[in-house]
């Protein structure tokens, strides 16, 4: 991909996260630091997958881990919780391609008088890749947390 590519790519998957920060109610103020996390978010999965060679699941993970990590260092400064960032930065880099396939293949499975050898076949991969991806995404906002605040007490 050329660096324009990567610009558009950068601007139009802030919008998501922005958009998300809105319907989340973020306060305005907040609001271009959410869009900035999921166009970070957004710009690093692109760049591992199309770049480095890894696959979504892995690019997905070094993504939120990112984001993480970016919002932990940031939301103190701004005195506000790291979820307000996290939640929304995360929209942009949710496989729904793959989630989307998955259910097609549920309904094709109803309809469907043929064999659905294909289409069962369909339904595992697209799902397996659905649920690893959203595991490595909340693996990937929470291992940062973890290492960094578990001198906090619990009470």
């Amino acid at each position: 991909m050329s660096l324009e590519l990567y610009l558009l790519d950068f601007c139009f998957s802030a919008v998501p996260a922005a958009v998300f920060a809105m319907l989340f109610n973020t306060p305005l103020k907040y609001v271009p630091y959410a869009a900035l996390g999921g166009a970070v978010a957004h710009i690093t999965r692109t760049v591992c997958i199309n770049n480095v060679g890894f696959g979504i699941v892995a690019s997905s993970f070094i993504a939120s881990i990112t984001i993480s990590l970016m919002f932990i260092f940031l939301s103190p400064r701004l005195r506000v919780p790291r979820l307000v960032f996290t939640v929304a930065s995360i929209v942009p880099i949710i496989p729904g391609k793959f989630a989307y396939l998955t259910l097609l293949s549920i309904i094709q499975m109803r309809n469907a008088e043929e064999t659905k050898a294909g289409l069962i076949e369909s339904f595992f991969e697209n799902g397996i890749i659905t649920s690893t991806v959203l595991l490595a995404i909340g693996m990937g906002i929470a291992m940062p947390a973890l290492l960094f605040y578990r001198n906090r007490p619990v009470v």
